[in-house]
């Protein structure tokens, strides 16, 4: 057998004896609906009922998982097995888990120039995510989303439009804000469809104007004009190429439409307990991203290397940038600090455990972790402006501004999908050190999460008779 079909066997094992594992102890420990699903496994079980037409109010995300598990269940059905229990129903997500660990093995190796064993170390590595992977256990929307965004994205990076484009629809039904995915992968797209023509015409010599497209890679950006003059050759070149690009990108289109019209219908984005995500302006969302992507790519991004180049490039402009970035930092957290009802009162969440552990521990210390938010801006920039262009890097600045500022709660799993999408357009680190070290870290970190939600519940004084749970 040749290696690198051991080599893939055995991480592919890894990742499933640990899905089975994990799935088992939780299973067995935590029989019952626990959390959101008491919302959602009811609603899929009317589902296996064949009761399309009832919907439980109180939820807030379409029916995408349901039906999901419905064909499971119904294929299960036809040998006799009910596929509509509380096991079977969780058991929708370890499929969609499995899926996930094929996604970022195949965007890895795509997008990165690596082996074929650090890409497969690499990709479980990021399959076990540790806020991403506690959530495969539960019958939670958060493993189905994240699978079929990736899964968009890969298709896009195989230059198979029309599929990216209905599969980005479909994740639709899984939660909404998965819109600007599509919106950002119709533009990655674009920019593809641009770039090879553009290509195409200077190999054969012929006038390339009308797709002209300023695209460098983000590392090589020296003036902000060169952010305008990029920005303005894809506008222009998108308009003068419509006959071109239309019909790849017609999927994106009707995907775009469909949910406009679902917005009419609905009258807002959140179906069910609109009181409760009320959109606004968060702006803080965007320096907590930043920390938890420091903390969580760490062994992936930070060296001594990179930390030393980040001193010997401190410069006079350099610093007054940093000091204008941090004064607007400071504005920022002074007027759009929000503290949500559930972030303050529900003990369950880590996010409780961090807000009360160090941003109410006393009333300055949002305003001094500004440089924190800073620095680990810095070192996130510096791994992806390496691997990627800049409408590229502007297009996932865009995306996280959409889809985390409107949102008024802090909850750690609205980070799965941005953060995957970062860390599959950087490279794994050259040391074979430092990607056991990442999956080691990952490793206990899911150990120690899952540990603390199966053998230490407690009790509120409220409901003294049912036992709560820490999670993501």
């Amino acid at each position: 057998m040749p290696k690198c079909i051991f080599m893939f066997d055995m991480f592919f094992l890894l990742h499933v004896l640990g899905l089975y594992g994990f799935a088992k102890l939780i299973n067995d420990k935590v029989p019952d609906p626990y959390m959101d699903e008491i919302f959602h496994i009811p609603q899929a079980q009317q589902y296996c009922r064949g009761r399309y037409t009832e919907w439980d109010p109180k939820l807030t995300t379409p029916p995408g998982l349901y039906l999901a598990s419905n064909s499971v269940a119904y294929m299960g059905g036809l040998f006799g097995y009910d596929f509509c229990t509380v096991n079977a129903l969780r058991f929708t997500n370890i499929l969609f888990s499995v899926g996930l660990y094929f996604t970022i093995l195949s965007l890895v190796s795509q997008r990165t120039a690596t082996s074929q064993w650090k890409a497969q170390m690499y990709a479980l590595a990021l399959s076990w995510f540790p806020v991403g992977y506690f959530y495969n256990f539960l019958y939670y929307t958060d493993t189905g989303s994240t699978f079929l965004v990736l899964l968009s994205y890969l298709c896009v990076t195989k230059k198979m439009y029309h599929l990216s484009g209905i599969i980005g629809t479909l994740s639709l039904t899984f939660r909404q804000t998965n819109i600007i995915w599509l919106g950002l992968f119709m533009m990655i797209s674009i920019i593809n469809i641009l770039t090879k023509k553009a290509n195409a015409q200077k190999k054969d010599h012929k006038n390339s104007q009308l797709t002209a497209l300023y695209n460098p890679l983000c590392s090589t950006i020296k003036q902000p004009s060169q952010i305008f003059k990029s920005i303005y050759s894809l506008v222009i070149a998108t308009f003068n190429n419509l006959p071109l690009l239309l019909p790849n990108v017609i999927t994106f289109m009707l995907g775009i439409v469909l949910f406009s019209i679902f917005l009419v219908w609905n009258k807002g984005i959140v179906l069910g307990d609109k009181s409760n995500h009320v959109a606004g302006l968060h702006f803080p969302q965007l320096f907590y991203y930043m920390s938890f992507l420091t903390f969580f790519a760490a062994p992936w991004t930070i060296s001594r290397a990179m930390l030393s180049s980040i001193i010997y490039q401190i410069s006079v402009r350099r610093v007054v940038y940093g000091c204008l970035s941090t004064t607007i930092a400071l504005y920022l957290v002074y007027r759009y600090t929000y503290e949500h009802p559930f972030l303050l009162s529900d003990n369950r969440h880590y996010s409780f455990y961090v807000w009360k552990k160090i941003y109410r521990r006393h009333w300055a210390a949002r305003y001094f972790l500004t440089p924190v938010y800073i620095f680990c801006s810095q070192i996130n920039f510096l791994a992806l402006v390496k691997n990627v262009s800049l409408l590229v890097t502007l297009g996932y600045l865009f995306t996280l501004i959409l889809m985390l500022v409107p949102s008024p709660l802090l909850e750690f799993r609205y980070f799965i999908s941005p953060f995957l999408f970062y860390m599959v357009n950087i490279p794994p680190p050259s040391q074979l050190r430092r990607l056991i070290v990442g999956m080691i870290f990952f490793l206990i970190v899911n150990f120690v999460t899952i540990y603390l939600f199966v053998y230490k519940p407690f009790t509120w004084v409220s409901e003294p008779n049912n036992l709560q749970r820490f999670m993501w």
